[in-house]
């Protein structure tokens, strides 16, 4: 007895350092060897978490049947988002160990200068043999998006909204009812027209409701810069320097932040932070997700579609809100269905190079994209403990348990034939939201795929410029994004020292990549 409360007792110590920001070589709470076998491999996976209830319970669960399925076990270890990008960066860069990693093309994650200087293994052979199920499931054009000089250097966490976007505006549905916003009357319109349409809205809902937020802002991401589809655009490279396309003229690569639209999104967002429809700090705040819970936002974007116009029955809610009728959301899409380039590297799970266990490392994403169980228990918890299903058929986490923090995209599929891995509700809402999902899926076979699609920017030319320019985007586009500054004066200060700082050279050597590319594939 004395032995196991020490062995307790260790066990909460290395929880407890963990979440003080743990080095890479600790050992975070994993569920140790539910089989009892200390020989198996234990695979070391890092992705963004903030601590999660019941963790040990959950793992211990999971790594009896990982051990059983595969013979290895899984040593989650989850970092806070805002330090994620440095730590796994200063991990590879150190050579240190690890084995699985979520990756991604933004946030400083870097996948496809890791890809490209040799961090992540070479999946191509392997995964077809070792993941046949996570590689036959998705859209062959969307390995492309993973893919550095034809080889793939990642595995894709496809998900059940599918990977072809159309990305619009959320409202919520009781202060349109309230104020009797014509919200359908936004889809299909650009987003300066949508924007200048959901103003007033604005300001109608908070005069009823001043203690809401109009719409969301922050020091991580802008409507503009993050999101080149609202503006029928395309990064082509990493989306954080300068250079875009517009879809309709494919060919050009241009200065995104010179664009017209730019410069009245901008005017908007200046008038919307003078009405008190924006958050006065939404330049500096990094987390927002206390305000999305609280449901406090009246407007937001959304991605996921089809929204409901398409199909009205879906029971939605506003962004990080339970099904539960308080914050029960109005959707609409206002851009085109396109699959972006960006699409397999939004989320994706590398391999380290250097892990001994590779083939292992693969055999564990297959199966957690194709055990349901086990998907669904690290993802969910367990049913009765963690979440249950009420009166009414929906989906209820039961406060206080174990909760996943909506980071299920980050660890694997939640996309299966049988649309069996997700929180779907037990009624006619959820029946109604797996229709949407095989529309979605149809549609990824035959949507739209980004020009730019498998092209991958080689910034070596150009280093010095693109450190500046981001270095001034990082600086000036949280505070012209939400508002804080007034565009007439700051917005030229912007563009000339992005002139400055080498945008020019970043565009023209773009370019010549871009049409060098184009000319290789003819």
């Amino acid at each position: 007895m004395k032995k196991f409360a020490s062995l307790l007792l260790s066990v909460t110590l290395l929880l407890s350092i963990f979440l003080a920001g743990c080095t890479p070589k600790d050992k975070s709470s994993t569920g140790e060897s539910a089989s009892g076998d200390d020989k198996l491999p234990e695979l070391t996976f890092y992705m963004m978490n903030s601590p999660v209830n019941d963790f040990d319970r959950i793992m211990k669960k999971a790594n009896q049947i990982i051990s059983k399925e595969i013979g290895a076990k899984l040593n989650l270890i989850m970092v806070d988002s805002s330090t994620y990008a440095d730590k796994m960066n200063l991990m590879i860069n150190s050579g240190d160990k690890w084995d699985l990693a979520f990756t991604a093309s933004w946030g400083g994650i870097n996948f496809f200068e890791n890809a490209a200087k040799g961090a992540y293994a070479d999946l191509t052979d392997l995964l077809p043999k070792y993941a046949p199920e996570t590689y036959s499931r998705i859209p062959e054009g969307i390995w492309d998006g993973v893919k550095v000089d034809n080889k793939i250097y990642a595995m894709v966490n496809y998900q059940q909204w599918g990977s072809a976007k159309r990305i619009g505006f959320g409202f919520r549905k009781d202060l349109v009812e309230e104020t009797g916003f014509d919200w359908q009357a936004v889809k299909g319109k650009s987003t300066i027209e949508a924007l200048e349409m959901i103003g007033p809205f604005l300001g109608d809902a908070l005069k009823k409701h001043p203690e809401k937020i109009g719409f969301e802002t922050s020091s991580t991401y802008s409507l503009f810069a993050n999101d080149p589809l609202y503006w029928n655009m395309e990064a082509v490279g990493d989306m954080s320097i300068p250079g875009w396309i517009n879809l309709d003229n494919p060919d050009k690569v241009i200065n995104q932040y010179e664009t017209e639209d730019f410069a009245k999104f901008t005017k908007i967002m200046r008038d919307w932070y003078n009405k008190g429809y924006v958050r006065k700090d939404g330049a500096t705040v990094k987390d927002t997700s206390p305000d999305r819970k609280a449901g406090k936002f009246v407007a937001e974007k959304i991605y996921g579609w089809p929204d409901s116009i398409d199909f009205p029955d879906q029971n939605l809610a506003m962004s990080m809100n339970n099904k539960d009728g308080k914050a029960t959301a109005l959707t609409v899409s206002t851009t085109r269905t396109m699959i972006p380039a960006g699409a397999g590297s939004t989320a994706a799970i590398a391999v380290n190079s250097d892990s001994k266990n590779i083939k292992k490392a693969v055999q564990l994403v297959e199966l957690l994209n194709t055990n349901d169980d086990l998907y669904k228990l690290i993802t969910l918890g367990e049913e009765g403990v963690d979440y249950k299903y009420d009166e009414n058929g929906t989906y209820t986490p039961i406060e206080g348990k174990y909760n996943f923090n909506f980071n299920e995209w980050q660890i694997g599929q939640s996309y299966s034939p049988t649309f069996n891995r997700s929180a779907y509700d037990k009624n006619k809402g959820g029946e109604t939201a797996k229709e949407t999902q095989k529309f979605v899926y149809e549609t990824d076979k035959t949507a739209e795929t980004s020009p730019v699609t498998g092209f991958v920017f080689d910034p070596s030319k150009v280093k010095t410029q693109v450190a500046n320019c981001s270095a001034v985007a990082t600086e000036m586009i949280p505070a012209l994004s939400a508002g804080s500054v007034d565009p007439d004066k700051v917005l030229p200060e912007f563009l000339k020292r992005l002139k400055t700082a080498g945008v020019d050279d970043i565009i023209k050597e773009k370019q010549a990549q871009y049409d060098a590319w184009k000319k290789a594939k003819k």
